[in-house]
C-alpha cells in the first residue's frame, strides 16, 4: 500500500520539522514539537526492526529458560536433599519452546509476554527461596537469567534512545 507507514512517518517528520517547527515562537511549544518529532522516530525504529527484535528476545527467553531447566533437571537427578527444590524451579519453567518466528506484531507481543512472564515468575522465586543470594548454583541460574535480561536492554535501547529527553517546560 503506498504511502508505506514508513513514507508517512517520514512526511510527518519532514512536515513537523521543516513547516511547522520553524513557524513556532513559543519555546514550550517548540519543546513539544521536537518530543514530538522524537517519537515519530521512535515508531519509525519500531516499524523497522519491532517485529524481528521481539521474536529474537522470545529466542534467548526461550533458550535461556531451556539452559536453566537442563540445570535444574541434572541437579535435580543428583538427588539429595536440594532434590525439591529444582523440583519447585521446573515446575516454574514450564516448557519454552522458540517457536517459528512469528508473522504479525500481535502474535510476537502475545509469546514475547508469555516467555517474560515465566522469567519474572523464575526470578521472583529466586528472591523467594533465597533472598540473600547465597546459594551457589541458584546463584548460577540468577546471574543467567540477569544476563538474558541485560541482553534484552541492549536490544531495545536501539528503539527507545531518540526519546531519551526532559518531557517538562522550558525554564523548568
Amino acid at each position: 500500500m503506498r504511502p508505506t507507514a514508513e513514507e508517512l512517518l517520514a512526511s510527518l517528520r519532514l512536515s513537523l520539522n521543516d513547516t511547522v517547527a520553524l513557524k513556532i515562537e513559543d519555546r514550550w511549544a517548540r519543546y513539544v514539537a521536537t518530543a514530538m518529532d522524537l517519537v515519530l522516530q521512535h515508531l519509525q525504529l519500531r516499524l523497522a526492526g519491532e517485529l524481528d527484535t521481539m521474536d529474537a528476545d522470545s529466542l534467548d527467553m526461550a533458550e535461556t529458560l531451556a539452559a536453566v531447566a537442563g540445570q535444574a533437571v541434572r541437579h535435580g537427578e543428583e538427588g539429595g536433599q536440594d532434590q525439591d527444590k529444582w523440583s519447585a524451579l521446573l515446575q516454574r519453567l514450564g516448557t519454552a519452546a522458540p517457536g517459528d518466528p512469528a508473522r504479525r506484531v500481535d502474535e510476537a507481543v502475545a509469546r514475547n509476554e508469555a516467555l517474560r512472564g515465566r522469567v519474572v515468575d523464575v526470578l521472583r522465586w529466586l528472591d523467594e527461596i533465597d533472598p540473600d543470594d547465597v546459594d551457589p548454583e541458584l546463584h548460577g541460574v540468577r546471574d543467567e537469567l540477569h544476563r538474558m535480561v541485560r541482553r534484552q536492554v541492549g536490544r531495545l535501547v536501539p528503539f527507545v534512545e531518540p526519546l531519551y529527553m526532559s518531557f517538562r517546560p522550558g525554564g523548568a
